[in-house]
């Protein structure tokens, strides 16, 4: 267990201007704040601030850090508020402790919610000081390394998030030891089979891969003072979860991977790394394809170095990485390396490195779905990176398996927006080219151009997915407020004569509001008739963007043109069946209107045809060409062979319209040996839907009038 001692020592060896005084007073104040509580392993809770402080301590953080892994439960857990600490330590440590903690007393919709607004939560505070999520990583390391105290859910759950979420975290920080601690724990209460199954191996075979180790530090240490370089060669194991992913994605055996060891060499200087990897090339022969220069292109969270493989001594694998010091203590503790807390905030190199941490923030602030958005912050954090080029020469890093337009989006929202085409190294490209390192890409622009809904399909980051799909929910918000304002005017009238009673009858607000739930259909037709003691309307006119507002009914799947009634559905729109549909006519209870549907320019839609053919060769053949010679396209094809030499074909079809529908009918009618063509619409052969609506209109409107003669009698 850790000593408030031994963290201020660390502290004074790092930083000896720091407020030890504060330290202790922070010390001394959580003590008291934690002094009844216990951990679930029975230890005094305080243990676990000390123990956070001292991780932070070794990433040679600041005082205020400190006082914050002292401070950062003592909110959340007992009775302390913002304002005690903000009165001790100051609005900044105050800031600190509110980042890291959780939201409390909210009641959330599910356990996935509070997770999400969470790290929402974290994730602000981050993007305005970094060291929010220093101390959260403390914080999760030291829990992780207690979790065996914990019920085997919550150890699995908690495992579940440290590997989704914070290990890539810190990952992206660069704290190479960090990031692989984490994943080690969260390995062994995810697989503890296989982790115990590994580790035995490991130590089985510790001894000798130690002399294995030591041996060939020795033999390249040798042979590179030899050659004239100064420089220090560390040898070091790989980590057992790095281990498991490599015979999981080469399925081979432990027994069959060569390079459980690699090595560093630490020089001086950049030319000095350079050299060295020459000195090492010429003396062992490298592994084709298996070099990497991140001194030249260093990786997103600023990671420098070269990385090669080398066949060595005794034909031993070799994975090689060579750096600077400097390059070292980065690529060990990443941010925390450099960022000794910096009052005047980030530099120019922190800003590059920390791109991703924008780009995280602006996810979390655009997505409203909690599901939707932390899937999108596990595929950001998790992903391995293709290095392109803009034409100018800007460099971009994306994840393996990017498409172009993932690049442009990563350029900017509106230039991902009105993406018309693409140019890979100067030859034209689609949008289903796989970007690779190096590449240089054009993006081709055109104000006219506008995301279509198939463009999720060419996309693979989380930006570019939730910057399409905002766009869409933008242009469906736009449409329904039109769409209720539409609403509200044949109703109301005008909407001067939309009263206050209305309004509250409705539980609306304001007119605004009104007008938005209308579009959205939250407002049921037989409410919105006696709010406003007015006629219903026999049918509602659709124009423009509205139609996005509109879905077919998958019974009937009507068509622009088709006479089709229409009912709100909560959230989602308008539902439209055709106006002789037998389902729409069984559903006795609902409120329908007539919608005068109109075309959207450039949309297709889906219906079914039925066509009786004679059964002879090559009939599919002459029915599918003369479906595209109509400028129509199949979407499915089912074949239903009758009696005789008679077969029925049932075609699911996409058209323009209603009357592009009559002219490739009466196309297929021509075909020779096509018996009969029709719609696939399974029609109410009694009354007549319409009139059920008018005769419950008539009621409604009968009704109000018996209202509104009682009413004249009582006056």
């Amino acid at each position: 267990m850790s000593r408030i001692f031994e963290v201020t020592d660390k502290v004074r060896t790092h930083d000896p201007r720091a407020d030890i005084d504060m330290i202790n007073r922070a010390y001394v104040f959580a003590a008291n704040a934690h002094a009844n509580q216990k951990r679930s392993s029975g230890e005094p809770y305080m243990g676990h601030p000390v123990a956070v402080a001292n991780i932070l301590a070794s990433l040679r953080l600041d005082d205020k850090s400190i006082v914050t892994g002292l401070l950062h439960d003592t909110v959340e857990d007992t009775a302390v508020t913002l304002e005690d600490i903000e009165r001790r330590f100051g609005s900044e440590v105050a800031y600190l402790v509110d980042g890291v903690t959780k939201i409390g007393q909210i009641r959330f919709v599910s356990s996935e919610h509070k997770q999400a607004e969470n790290f929402r939560k974290m994730i602000l505070a981050t993007a305005k000081d970094l060291r929010v999520l220093l101390v959260k990583l403390a914080d999760r390391l030291h829990n992780m390394r207690t979790l065996g105290f914990l019920p085997d859910r919550k150890r699995q759950l908690i495992a579940r998030e440290t590997m989704e979420l914070y290990a890539p975290l810190a990952h992206r920080l660069g704290i190479h030891w960090l990031t692989q601690e984490l994943e080690d724990l969260s390995f062994s209460h995810l697989e503890p089979e296989a982790y115990f199954e590994l580790s035995t191996k490991l130590a089985d075979h510790l001894d000798s891969l130690n002399r294995t180790r030591e041996r060939l530090e020795a033999i390249m240490q040798e042979a590179v003072n030899r050659m004239g370089c100064r420089a220090r060669v560390q040898g070091r194991m790989k980590h057992m979860y790095s281990l498991f992913l490599k015979m999981q994605r080469k399925q081979v055996d432990f027994d069959d991977i060569y390079d459980l060891v690699a090595f560093r060499v630490i020089v001086d200087d950049t030319p000095a790394c350079y050299q060295t990897l020459g000195i090492i090339h010429s003396m062992y022969r490298p592994v084709p394809g298996r070099f990497k220069d991140y001194i030249a292109l260093p990786k997103p969270n600023g990671y420098q170095s070269l990385h090669t493989s080398i066949i060595g001594p005794d034909n031993f694998r070799l994975e090689v990485q060579i750096r600077t010091e400097a390059m070292h203590h980065y690529a060990e503790d990443g941010v925390a390396a450099h960022w000794l807390y910096k009052s005047d905030g980030l530099d120019a190199r922190d800003e590059k490195n920390f791109q991703w941490l924008k780009q995280l923030t602006e996810l979390l602030q655009e997505s409203d779905q909690p599901g939707e958005f932390l899937e999108n912050v596990r595929l950001d954090l998790f992903v391995k990176e293709v290095y392109v080029f803009s034409r100018d020469g800007d460099l971009f890093a994306l994840p393996r398996g990017a498409l172009p337009l993932d690049f442009a989006y990563a350029v900017h929202t509106d230039i991902g927006h009105h993406c018309l085409g693409v140019r890979i190294n100067g030859q034209p490209a689609d949008f289903t080219t796989r970007l690779r390192n190096g590449d240089q890409i054009e993006v081709i622009t055109t104000p006219e151009q506008t995301p279509s809904r198939h463009w999720e399909q060419h996309v693979r980051t989380p930006r570019a997915r939730q910057a399409i799909r905002q766009w869409f929910r933008r242009e469906e918000r736009d449409a329904s407020v039109r769409v209720g304002d539409e609403i509200m005017l044949e109703v109301f009238g005008s909407e001067s004569k939309v009263s206050k009673e209305a309004l509250r009858a409705l539980h609306c607000a304001d007119i605004d509001e009104l007008r938005t739930r209308l579009g959205r259909g939250e407002i049921p037709l037989d409410q919105l008739m006696a709010a406003s003691k007015r006629n219903a309307p026999r049918r509602l006119h659709l124009t423009g963007t509205e139609q996005g507002l509109i879905r077919p009914a998958k019974c009937c799947l009507p068509l622009p043109g088709d006479k089709v009634l229409g009912r709100f559905e909560h959230g989602k729109g308008i539902l439209v069946h055709h106006q002789e549909c037998a389902v729409a006519a069984a559903e006795e209870g609902e409120a329908w209107m007539g919608v005068d549907w109109r075309p959207e320019e450039g949309k297709l839609y889906r219906t079914s045809l039925e066509i009786k053919t004679l059964n002879r060769r090559g009939m599919l053949a002459s029915v599918s060409g003369a479906i595209a010679e109509l400028g129509a396209s199949i979407d499915d094809l089912r074949i239903h062979q009758l009696a005789g030499d008679m077969t029925t074909l049932n075609v699911l079809i996409e058209v323009k319209d209603r009357v592009h529908m009559a002219k490739l009918m009466r196309g297929l009618r021509a075909v020779a040996d096509v018996v009969r063509v029709r719609r696939n619409i399974q029609l109410r052969t009694s009354e007549n839907i319409s009139q059920r609506i008018g005769r419950s209109l008539r009621t409604l409107i009968g009704s109000r009038k018996d209202d509104d003669e009682k009413n004249r009698e009582k006056e």
